[in-house]
């Protein structure tokens, strides 16, 4: 019984880093862009985050964690709303051109 352990957490060791090296190579093809973004009337979290979650290239996210997302890198907004003239930091991932 033993032995199958070792065996199994010797397998498991191999292949969590095959997956962290491919990962790796992935993540150098893809670049977070930064973007400043002045809230205009009529906006919402929510239409400024579907505004921004397609420009992101980097694969399927859910529209509830990008929002997240906006709302965690603007602490301000876990204590108001957003209103006209407020600047939102925003961060998406963009394939990168060669």
């Amino acid at each position: 019984m033993r032995k199958v352990v070792i065996v199994l957490m010797a397998a498991l060791f191999v292949c969590v880093g095959s997956v962290s090296e491919a990962a790796e190579v992935d993540h150098r093809s893809w670049t977070v862009v930064h973007v400043s973004y002045e809230v205009q009337e009529g906006d919402t979290l929510q239409s400024v985050a579907e505004t921004y979650l397609q420009k992101n290239t980097y694969g399927k996210r859910d529209i509830n964690e990008f929002r997240e997302g906006i709302r965690e890198l603007n602490d301000w907004l876990l204590t108001r709303d957003m209103q006209k003239g407020d600047v939102l930091r925003i961060n998406y991932w963009e394939k990168v051109s060669k």
